[in-house]
């Protein structure tokens, strides 16, 4: 299923419907559905569940055209202009979906150039657009969930599904290829739309409130830029090639400035070098490009996913990247934000250029051709106010919610600690336990080193790297960071083949394991999903049953994080040996009761999980309602003009690098540093 018509399911913010059909597969795995619904494509969505197909719902076969049929309807339902003309541009010819594998969502191509297949996707979308093209549309306007037993995501039934009253969009629609429109009252509306002259509810043209909500429209004359990235930009603006608003700064010979990285998240900033967490050396910096105060740098490698900015002051950057000056009717930081753009990234990946897709540059030659809209330089900086006001609003909102998922967790954590450390009866007697972290237990349990309620503990190994028949294969290879950003492990960032899983001392380990890591942190711990190994930065638990449940082991670890936080020792990193590890007593109740504390943080915890969600669903929105605002004003979508903003702080405008908690890019520097 191709990209670019994002969903939303019970609030949920789904990027394709590969991803939502997927994620069916999995109704009894939330955390499964979850994994797959934060891949960013189709292609990897798919892929994401290769190893897991055999935990699919067990009536999978006999379901999955009806929920195909229902996800393609949802897909057109919340995409309904951009995808309904989709499927009539492609008139009465048949949909075809070619597969080198597959004859039955598609059709293989035989020794005679015949395609050869069932055809199901594209007999699906024929369905629908004859279902378009006849104009009965009111099947498609509200879409109760297929008649399937367990029809849910996240553990909630999903909710019939309404299509989006966009008007502005589906008029269009209907003026360019007669799609018929709807007008219907969303339960379910797009998030996601994509209209042609969007109203966006912030402030109006005029300053002046209505029923308290403010509206910024369009601008009122437009005309065509000859740029299909672009479409119409309001009439009083130019298009220009990047060559007439820049020139290059090849300036070397500066050694004393500060070091400038370009991260993909914050654009230009002053590279702390004292805090790297991995230590660079730097070459020789006489080599390396001045780029002055207020010039654009932008990586080679990284333009088309957003590495550019505008430089805080006087520094050096790699002489691998770009720096421009700008001519004077340009505002660095206006261009700043447009080059940030999902549709101008899409442009830089066009005028770049490589081998490789992942290894193309964008050269300053190609750079100069590049058509950029250039409104009259006071309305570049009024608008660079407007969106600086804006973001500076959006990061006090999700700094404040992000602070508050902090205290949730904590309130969380402290319930589970309490359980996991006293048990649930407040008039148990206790004894002392021996163990200085574990203070009293109650009387009827035991404090057992993890040995001897283990049936294995064992560390990990990493395979030359240098090799590459031992890499890229089936095998799960679990690393410190695949744990630091997952709870449930059912694949990893890199995979072995099987004779990489031989050629070093690694161990596999079932299903239902625990691992935790030994070093760069101690102590972050994940529950196995699936059958694995590690590299020798974590330790892999496997829990003897007889004293140690599966799942009561990995929340029992997780409490005892800062116990092996003290237990590690080291010059170069901190790390904890698997015979320091093996040897650390715990808390054990008997296996009984371990299941009712199991329940009991369940449903302790489960009014917690909510309030967490809901917060990250919120910054979430937060960050995709800012992408969105910042893209339609640069393009000229919205009239800004006529709205009063305060200058933004300098202090506030550091305080934009919203992204810096989330992602450790370091800069993302180009590795001929």
């Amino acid at each position: 299923m191709a990209p670019g018509f994002p969903l939303c399911i019970n609030g949920v913010r789904i990027r394709t419907s590969e991803a939502l059909y997927q994620a069916c597969r999995f109704p009894h795995l939330p955390d499964i559905q979850r994994q797959i619904i934060d891949e960013r494509s189709p292609m990897t969505a798919k892929m994401r569940i290769k190893p897991l197909k055999k935990r699919s719902r067990q009536d999978w076969d006999s379901v999955r055209v009806k929920i195909m049929r229902w996800c393609l309807r949802v897909k057109l339902a919340q995409n309904w202009r951009t995808f309904g003309e989709l499927l009539l541009s492609t008139g009465d010819l048949p949909i075809v979906e070619q597969s080198r594998k597959d004859d039955f969502w598609g059709a293989k191509v035989s020794k005679d150039g015949s395609l050869v297949g069932m055809n199901v996707l594209g007999r699906l979308l024929m369905e629908l657009r004859e279902i378009l093209k006849s104009g009965d549309i009111e099947g498609l306007k509200l879409l109760e969930p297929p008649p399937i037993t367990n029809f849910v995501l996240y553990q909630q039934p999903i909710e019939a599904v309404r299509a989006a009253e966009t008007s502005f969009d589906l008029d269009i629609g209907v003026k360019k290829r007669g799609i018929p429109p709807m007008q219907i009252k969303p339960v379910q509306s797009s998030l996601f739309a994509q209209p042609t002259r969007p109203q966006v509810h912030n402030s109006s043209t005029d300053g002046s409130p209505r029923d308290g909500v403010t509206i910024i429209k369009g601008y009122p004359e437009y005309k065509d830029s000859g740029q299909p990235f672009l479409g119409e930009i309001p009439a009083h603006w130019d298009l220009f090639r990047n060559g007439r608003l820049f020139s290059q700064r090849n300036e070397t010979g500066f050694g004393e400035l500060p070091i400038l990285e370009v991260s993909l998240k914050t654009g230009v900033r002053v590279r702390d070098m004292d805090n790297l967490k991995r230590k660079q050396v730097m070459s020789d910096r006489e080599k390396y490009k001045r780029a002055a105060q207020g010039d654009i740098a932008y990586n080679m490698m990284r333009m088309w996913q957003g590495a550019v900015g505008v430089a805080p002051v006087d520094g050096l950057v790699s002489p691998a990247y770009v720096v421009v000056r700008p001519f004077p009717e340009v505002d660095c930081r206006y261009f700043s934000y447009l080059f940030r753009t999902t549709s101008y990234m899409n442009e830089v990946d066009a005028y770049s250029r490589g081998i490789v897709k992942d290894r193309n540059r964008l050269y300053w030659q190609d750079f100069k051709r590049m058509p950029s809209p250039v409104p009259p330089v006071e309305e570049q900086r009024h608008i660079t106010r407007f969106l600086d006001t804006v973001g500076s609003k959006a990061q006090r909102f999700i700094r404040n919610k992000r602070r508050l998922i902090e205290l949730l967790k904590e309130q969380k954590q402290n319930v589970i600690n309490q359980a996991v450390t006293r048990g649930l009866n407040p008039n148990v007697k206790f004894k002392p336990s021996g163990v200085e972290w574990i203070g009293d237990i109650p009387e009827h349990w035991d404090a057992r080193k993890l040995k001897f309620a283990s049936k294995m503990i064992v560390g990990g190994a990493t395979p030359a790297s240098g090799q590459s028949e031992l890499w890229d294969g089936d095998v799960v290879w679990v690393t410190p960071q695949d744990v630091s950003k997952n709870e449930r492990l059912s694949s990893s960032a890199r995979k072995l083949t099987s004779a990489g899983f031989a050629s070093c001392s690694t161990v596999m380990v079932p299903p239902g394991s625990v691992v935790v890591t030994s070093r760069a942190p101690v102590g972050n711990v994940s529950f196995a999903e699936v059958q694995l190994c590690t590299n020798q930065g974590c330790k892999a638990v496997v829990p003897d049953e007889r004293y140690l449940l599966n799942e009561y082991c990995f929340v029992l670890l997780k409490v005892m994080q800062p116990v092996f936080q003290k237990a590690a020792n080291g010059t170069t990193f901190f790390e904890i040996s698997t015979w320091a590890f093996e040897n650390i007593k715990a808390p054990l109740p008997p296996t009984s009761e371990q299941e009712a504390i199991l329940a009991e943080i369940k449903e302790a915890t489960s009014t917690i999980d909510q309030a967490i969600t809901r917060a990250q669903r919120e910054i979430e929105l937060m960050r995709e309602y800012r992408i969105r605002l910042i893209s339609d004003v640069v393009t000229g979508q919205v009239d800004v003009r006529g709205i009063e903003v305060p200058e933004v702080a300098e202090k506030e405008l550091l305080a934009l690098e919203e992204d810096t908690a989330d992602a450790d890019d370091e800069g993302d520097m180009d590795e001929t540093d």
